[in-house]
């Protein structure tokens, strides 16, 4: 009369074990390694990724519909996560890319164009608002480029939000130097500089300039860049980048 209890509780200890076993296992990723040094932990469902090129490097993908492409010509060494539902990552040809990109939220967009370079660059998408970098782009080391502040700044007799998130746009042939923050709103037109440790938060939709400073603003019109060091260059060489790749090598 006494063991039926005792054996049901006993049956149910065994299932409730067995429960927690088979959840356990379905919150681990699934493990999709990628050439030559590259792990990508998914946690999501429908999730793309293609990324034949050179990889060093974390994915972390958790959500639905997020999809994660890279051009077979490129590479990028650090780390990728994406939070969310319904997000692109898509990168161009010849380019070689180091740092981090982080996506939270849903149906957003980071492009990165052909071409383009990062030394060291921290992306922050969030707040359902797109990043879009140039072709040709030449990224310092220790940049920081952001949809949104991560929190909240409050005007307290009316309680609204003072720092909406927004996105941020970059034309094509833009170098950005070192320790550079591009915060959200922001907006560089072709062909332009930005200094060192600016401080960007706002649209520039003249090109051929430089901007610096904190907040940066324009110092300087009627300039472009090159890559190379030398003294002098003819307009053949200044508008080379504008120039469609040679297909025949």
């Amino acid at each position: 009369m006494h063991r039926r209890p005792v054996r049901a509780a006993s049956m149910s200890a065994d299932m409730n074990f067995f429960e927690r076993t088979r959840q356990f296992f379905r919150r681990l990723p699934r493990l999709h390694f990628l050439r030559p040094f590259a792990v990508c932990l998914d946690w999501g469902t429908e999730t793309s990724v293609s990324a034949p090129g050179r990889m060093i490097a974390t994915l972390r993908i958790r959500g639905t519909g997020n999809s994660v492409s890279i051009d077979p010509s490129s590479s990028f060494t650090g780390h990728i996560t994406v939070q969310g539902h319904n997000n692109r990552i898509i990168i161009g040809k010849n380019c070689e890319l180091a740092g981090e990109i982080m996506v939270k939220g849903k149906n957003q967009t980071v492009t990165i164009g052909d071409e383009t370079t990062f030394v060291s660059v921290y992306l922050l998408c969030m707040e359902n608002k797109d990043i879009s970098i140039g072709r040709h782009c030449m990224f310092s080391r220790d940049i920081e480029i952001r949809t949104s502040d991560a929190h909240a700044l409050i005007d307290r007799k009316n309680g609204v939000r003072l720092n909406p998130a927004a996105p941020v746009m970059v034309g094509d042939h833009v170098w950005v130097g070192m320790r550079a923050i591009l915060n959200k709103g922001t907006v560089i037109a072709d062909d332009s500089v930005v200094g060192a440790q600016s401080f960007v938060n706002s649209a520039f939709d003249e090109g051929n300039v430089v901007i610096a400073g904190t907040p940066a603003k324009i110092i300087r019109s009627g300039v472009t860049w090159d890559r190379g060091r030398k003294p002098r260059y003819s307009r053949k060489e200044l508008d080379s980048w504008k120039m469609p790749p040679d297909i025949g090598g």
